[in-house]
């Protein structure tokens, strides 16, 4: 570096696609008290609870967590957000996660990530204040190794540490037995309606039916964090299961 210049004028203009952004919240009811939250590249789900809701995921950033949080107000009002599952701890699925810890709920994360994360929900945010810095609440972070229900004598809602997977340690899917969904993040992401099979099945799809069976669930729909809710016979095409 031979030179350096500070504030140095710029005719830099912002595009239009830039200027006019928006995050935007598809809402789907996928069963009573359960909403599918898309309308981006990342989805939540919304499960109301007796006197509160769980949301699982809070994914990319502050920005798509507030868009998401202003729906789950809408949806149940009136019923605190407890609980906030992180299925895994790669950034675009955990970018949002401080803003909802700043509602006051709970993180729900692997045992493996807990010391990271009661590490980073305690940082200071100065320069640039985020929700959770705004809020001056302190987190509480829960690790799950296993299982771990969450019941309210109405609904149960089942968390899994999945095992042996290739795309991530501390890999966390959702049951509900009830309802027979499995939301799930990055294992399986379904493709385009009646996708044949591919050539060589793909090794989370697998690991992820691996894991179904092994903890005997009876699965109906998947809810993916990416993609469009699909039936369970979906995925078992994906794997050369019809």
């Amino acid at each position: 570096v031979s030179e350096v210049l500070v504030n140095v004028a710029a005719d830099i203009a912002a595009p239009e696609l830039v200027r006019q952004f928006a995050e935007r919240v598809a809402v789907e009811k996928a069963a009573e008290g359960v909403w599918f939250l898309a309308g981006g590249t990342h989805n939540s789900v919304l499960i109301e609870m007796k006197d509160h809701a769980v949301l699982v995921e809070a994914p990319l950033y502050d920005g798509r967590s507030a868009a998401v949080l202003a729906e789950v107000r809408k949806l149940v009002p009136g019923k605190p957000l407890r609980y906030v599952v992180n299925s895994h701890h790669h950034f675009d699925h955990a970018g949002g996660l401080r803003t909802a810890v700043a509602e006051g709920a709970t993180l729900v994360t692997s045992a493996n990530a807990k010391t990271w994360w009661d590490k980073t929900m305690v940082n200071p945010n100065r320069i640039r204040p985020d929700a959770l810095a705004r809020s001056g609440r302190n987190a509480s972070v829960e690790g799950v190794s296993g299982k771990r229900v969450l019941n309210d004598g109405v609904r149960s809602v089942e968390i899994f540490e999945m095992q042996g997977s290739v795309h991530a340690q501390g890999f966390l899917m959702v049951y509900l037995p009830t309802e027979k969904i499995l939301i799930e993040a990055d294992a399986y992401t379904p493709g385009p309606p009646n996708s044949p099979a591919p050539a060589q099945p793909n090794a989370n799809h697998v690991n992820l039916v691996q894991n179904i069976e092994q903890n005997k669930l009876v699965v109906e729909r998947i809810l993916p964090l990416h993609g469009r809710m699909v039936m369970i016979a979906d995925l078992m095409t994906a794997v050369g299961r019809k």
